[in-house]
């Protein structure tokens, strides 16, 4: 998780090429365009929320078999210029640390590996309470958990953090404080603690 907190660009250079204003607000997603991820949904919210705050983009990042859906729904919300749609990339990094909150929308999930990350960049977490996701976000802590499948109530959840930066930071901090949790090292300490536990029952049998 090192490289996640180290980018390799400037923000706003990031920015630039996207298209992107340096001040505006960036919600932003790391995932693939497949049913499981729900990217649909992540554009009604990105809709209700572009309701509200004409400030805010959006940043996609990923590709799949729903990326022709995706688009149209884009244009359809009139979401064109707002909704920054850029395929696979090889610089997540630098991407997510030109996001301002990472949202995952999925409709169900493991442990995603891409939470720990955006947690690593120090980033507040929307995230539907999927089952891994809800390992890596603790509603109210380092994000906000909302049921899957409830474009509304992901939007609700992003405007919260829009409307109170200081409140986004702060989760942002506490994600970045709790992000060893998911390192190399705690699954190796608790890969080691298993084997021990088993080592101890099987001489107690």
């Amino acid at each position: 998780l090192e490289r996640f907190s180290h980018p390799n660009r400037r923000r706003e250079d990031v920015r630039d090429e996207l298209g992107i204003p340096h001040e505006a607000p960036v919600v932003g997603t790391v995932t693939r365009l497949s049913e499981q991820k729900a990217p649909l949904d992540f554009v009604a919210a990105a809709a209700q929320v572009a309701e509200q705050r004409p400030d805010v983009h959006f940043v996609m990042v990923g590709d799949g078999p729903l990326r022709d859906e995706v688009e149209a729904a884009i244009t359809a919300q009139g979401l064109t210029g707002r909704v920054h749609l850029t395929g696979l990339r090889r610089d997540v990094p630098d991407l997510m640390h030109s996001f301002d909150i990472f949202a995952l929308s999925s409709l169900w999930e493991g442990l995603p590996r891409v939470l720990p990350q955006a947690m690593a960049a120090a980033l507040p977490c929307v995230a539907t309470a999927a089952d891994g996701n809800a390992e890596a976000v603790k509603d109210g802590v380092n994000g906000i958990l909302t049921p899957p499948g409830d474009p509304e109530a992901f939007a609700a959840a992003l405007l919260s953090l829009l409307d109170d930066p200081e409140r986004a930071r702060e989760m942002g901090r506490a994600g970045l404080e709790m992000v060893e949790e998911f390192s190399a090292r705690k699954m190796v300490d608790d890969i080691e603690a298993l084997y021990r536990e088993l080592l101890e029952q099987k001489q107690r049998d």
